[in-house]
């Protein structure tokens, strides 16, 4: 993980918003995400809220707005200093701290009832990573809290071969599961999973995939004629472009109670 966010550094901070033409900045992108929270919020009890991976405060931020109780503590829990330091709301609480690291007592009181949500972080892990740090944050939560997250995962295991053949040929250790794995994982380390709904999918050009992590046109090139001889193109999931190829990460919505 380390690895892949220091080879991302260049995009962090401010520019982030602008990465993959302002998807992780777009309140209407992020909607379906913000009304799932907000539910959760309404039925929970919520008192400290906790975005983990959460970069620049964008969702925290994106709740401000939707006029949540004035007492939820705030906190966003992310690796990146740079990333931290954009955040441009003073309640919002910054935490510099990987996620496998952190502990509740980071947040706040640890008898005060905590919600956890995240948006496109898990893959960071890697396979063998996946299910430890699903497993660690749910033992720093408590019976009856809930978990809600947007993840990237696809229904079927050929797209998500795909999609892992691609970001291993460009040097990083992201992995994504398929949908089902991702419910096993889940329900493994301790959680009932309420609902399961699509997000707005992600279009990644090679152009802005060779910019954030430093790969030539030749290189991408090479990577779009292996990926067309062994998979071909894949109907909402990998196109070829005259100059390289555009790759969609599906995404879903999980709404989940630890048990």
């Amino acid at each position: 993980m380390f690895d892949d966010v220091t080879k991302e550094k260049g995009s962090h901070g401010r520019q982030w918003n602008t990465l993959h033409g302002g998807y992780f900045s777009n309140p209407a992108v992020a909607a379906p995400l913000i009304e799932a929270i907000l539910n959760a919020i309404d039925i929970s009890g919520t008192e400290v809220i906790v975005d983990l991976g959460g970069g620049t405060g964008f969702l925290l931020h994106e709740l401000i707005n939707c006029d949540i109780v004035p007492d939820i503590r705030l906190v966003d829990v992310d690796i990146s200093e740079r990333q931290l330091a954009a955040i441009c709301h003073n309640r919002i609480v910054p935490v510099h701290e990987e996620l496998t690291g952190f502990m509740r007592g980071d947040a706040d009181r640890e008898t005060k009832r905590f919600l956890f949500v995240m948006r496109s972080a898990l893959h960071y892990h890697g396979r063998k990573g996946l299910f430890p740090v699903l497993r660690h944050l749910s033992s720093q939560m408590k019976s009856g809290e809930f978990f809600v997250h947007q993840t990237a995962c696809f229904e079927r295991a050929v797209d998500a071969r795909l999609m892992n053949t691609l970001y291993t040929r460009m040097g990083t250790g992201k992995w994504y599961p398929t949908v089902k794995r991702l419910c096993e994982c889940l329900e493994s380390a301790g959680w009932k999973i309420m609902s399961v709904t699509p997000a707005v999918a992600l279009p990644l050009t090679s152009k802005e995939l060779g910019r954030r992590y430093g790969l030539s046109k030749s290189r991408l090139l090479q990577i779009r004629d292996e990926l067309a001889d062994r998979f071909g193109e894949r109907k909402n999931v990998f196109s070829f472009a005259s100059d390289g190829f555009i790759a969609n990460l599906h995404y879903r919505i999980f709404t989940c109670v630890t048990v």
